[in-house]
């Protein structure tokens, strides 16, 4: 298990993220990520955590907490719901999202700090993370077990194959890079290596339908020209989907996504060793 762990720990030990180009990135696409707060399916994401986790009157921190999503469902589940986002466009977009959801602006307190930062001075009964890069960072491990009265829910995504992005890529000469990766993996085996019990899922789902183009041009730009992407970038994703577009206004997207899924239960864990965070 040793070895296991020591192989974990390299996958995750990476160069600290560069939050002011991440956050470049995130504020373009903050209107894209409420559009999509108000959508209707999650993969089952949430309900799989409802499912595992007693809300109601809990308190719940939302790790990378976007547009809002999710704090949103929280808060309807009685939930003490509070967020992190470094984004500064991210973070107003999840405010008004919430306040326009019916709640006051206080309900959900939202911080506004990069998670490695982060610095609350108390633990929450459960720490929620669903598709952030936070998990992928060796030194927000033990940050993550430490902040954790009762559970940690995360969701990441293993892998994501869209052809429609195939098309543009190939089109435009670009080799896009989507989220997806083991990093949800190397994270269950930290755990079980210093003696915690996760539950572990994978999900696949089958995408085919026809879509708004706009629902595109920035998640594709930044796929494929990376966060710091222009707008010469971007006017060419546009005019490359523009060729797809049929007379309905929409264009036809078949994609395959799997996605990974892990509920610690820390109050059924049995005795642990001593851990070498």
């Amino acid at each position: 298990m040793n070895e296991i762990k020591a192989v974990c720990i390299e996958k995750l030990s990476k160069p600290r993220q560069d939050m002011e180009k991440s956050n470049a990135m995130w504020n373009k696409r903050a209107r894209e990520f409420r559009k999509l707060s108000s959508s209707a399916g999650d993969g089952g994401v949430f309900d799989l955590f409802k499912a595992r986790a007693e809300l109601k009157g809990r308190s719940v921190i939302d790790v990378g907490c976007g547009a809002g999503r999710y704090l949103k469902r929280l808060l309807d589940e009685g939930a003490l719901a509070e967020g992190i986002e470094p984004s500064v466009e991210m973070a107003r977009e999840a405010r008004d999202f919430v306040s326009q959801s019916g709640y006051d602006g206080a309900a959900a307190p939202i911080y506004n700090v990069a998670f490695q930062d982060f610095a609350p001075g108390k633990k929450y009964d459960y720490v929620f993370i669903s598709n952030s890069p936070v998990i992928s960072y060796y030194e927000n491990y033990p940050r993550i077990i430490d902040l954790a009265r009762r559970g940690i829910f995360i969701s990441s995504w293993l892998k994501i194959k869209d052809l429609f992005l195939e098309k543009i890529a190939a089109g435009l000469g670009r080799a896009p890079h989507t989220h997806g990766g083991c990093d949800i993996v190397y994270f269950m085996n930290l755990l079980l290596a210093d003696g915690y019990y996760p539950d572990f899922w994978t999900n696949v789902s089958h995408r085919e339908e026809r879509v708004d183009p706009e629902n595109f041009y920035l998640r594709y730009a930044s796929w494929l020209y990376g966060p710091e992407y222009g707008e010469r970038d971007l006017e060419g994703v546009k005019k490359e989907i523009a060729k797809y577009v049929g007379d309905d206004k929409k264009v036809a997207v078949s994609s395959t996504n799997v996605m990974g899924l892990l509920y610690l239960d820390l109050l059924k864990q049995p005795a642990k060793k001593e851990c070498n965070h």
